[in-house]
């Protein structure tokens, strides 16, 4: 079967399709070919033919992983959402305890007259 791939500036293929495009290059490939299976951005053009990168590969796959592992912003923002609700909480908790620690010294004041 043909199909038709574009390549960034290393040459690694960025993108195929079943349909010529332009500027592409055309490719004989078996439909059972392993291209298909893996990741195609794995695969470098070179002298007319697809070549496999393992190690790009690898290198995609831990990015993959980086990128799955740091919390989305809106997960971020939950976090500090929550973290600023806590420390809301704290700070009527001691404004309670200032109130209440005036009452006291008011009542000490008072039963000293």
């Amino acid at each position: 079967m043909e199909i038709y791939i574009t390549t960034n500036s290393e040459g690694y293929v960025d993108g195929y399709s079943y349909c010529e495009i332009s500027p592409g290059h055309k490719i004989q490939i078996s439909e059972e070919d392993q291209f298909f299976q893996r990741g195609f951005a794995s695969y470098k053009y070179l002298s007319g033919e697809l070549v496999y990168d393992e190690n790009k590969e690898k290198m995609i796959q831990q990015e993959k992983q980086i990128k799955e592992a740091i919390p989305s912003v809106s997960e971020q923002l939950i976090s500090t959402q929550e973290a600023l609700v806590g420390v809301y909480e704290q700070n009527a908790n001691l404004q309670q305890q200032l109130i209440d620690t005036q009452i006291a010294m008011v009542e000490m004041f008072e039963a000293a007259l």
